[in-house]
C-alpha cells in the first residue's frame, strides 16, 4: 500500500502531457464534447484515465461505455482542483479515518473539508458533467457509481462493468 501511494505521488510530480499517439487513440473513443471534458484534466489525471482504459482493453474489454467511463470517471475532480498536498491529505485521512472522511465529504466544499468533499462527491459531479456533454447513459451510470460498493449477488451488466472499472481504477 505504501509503495503504491509513493508511486501515485511520483506520477503526479513527474507527469508530462500525453503522447500524440495516446491522444489520437482517446479521440477515437470520446466525442468532441467528451474530449473537451478530458482536456480539463491535469496531465497526471489524463494519464490516469488513459492507463485505466488501457488496462481494461488489455483485459479484453471493448465496451464503448466502459472505455468512456474509464477516461472520464474522475472528471468531477476538475470542478474544484486540488493541490498535491490536499490529495495527500485525502489519502492519509482515508487510511486513518475512513468513516470520518466520508462524513466530512458530505459538507460544503469550503475550508479544510474541501478536499474530502471533492473525494466523496466527484463521482456525482463527473456524471453530471458527462450528462451535460451528451455522454451515453450507461457510461454516466458507471461514472456516478465508480466508488460505490457492489453487492456480491448483483450480476447485472452495470454491476459487472463497475467491477471491471473499479479493478482497473484501483490498479492505477
Amino acid at each position: 500500500m505504501v509503495r503504491y501511494r509513493l508511486w501515485q505521488f511520483w506520477q503526479i510530480v513527474t507527469a508530462v502531457p500525453l503522447e500524440p499517439a495516446a491522444r489520437a487513440e482517446i479521440a477515437t473513443i470520446l466525442t468532441a464534447s467528451e474530449l473537451a471534458l478530458f482536456d480539463r484534466f491535469s496531465p497526471n489525471d489524463q494519464w490516469h484515465g488513459y492507463r485505466v482504459m488501457k488496462m481494461l482493453q488489455g483485459a479484453g474489454h471493448s465496451q464503448a461505455a466502459l472505455l468512456v467511463a474509464a477516461l472520464l470517471h474522475d472528471v468531477g475532480k476538475t470542478k474544484l482542483k486540488l493541490s498535491i498536498w490536499e490529495r495527500s491529505l485525502i489519502v492519509l485521512a482515508s487510511i486513518l479515518l475512513p468513516q470520518q472522511t466520508a462524513v466530512w465529504g458530505q459538507n460544503e466544499p469550503v475550508g479544510w473539508k474541501r478536499p474530502f468533499v471533492v473525494k466523496v462527491q466527484h463521482p456525482i459531479w463527473s456524471a453530471e458533467m458527462a450528462a451535460a456533454a451528451g455522454t451515453a447513459p450507461l457510461a454516466i451510470e458507471l461514472m456516478r457509481r465508480h466508488q460505490d460498493p457492489i453487492p456480491p449477488n448483483d450480476h447485472s451488466e452495470t454491476a459487472e462493468l463497475l467491477r471491471h472499472l473499479q479493478w482497473a481504477d484501483d490498479q492505477n
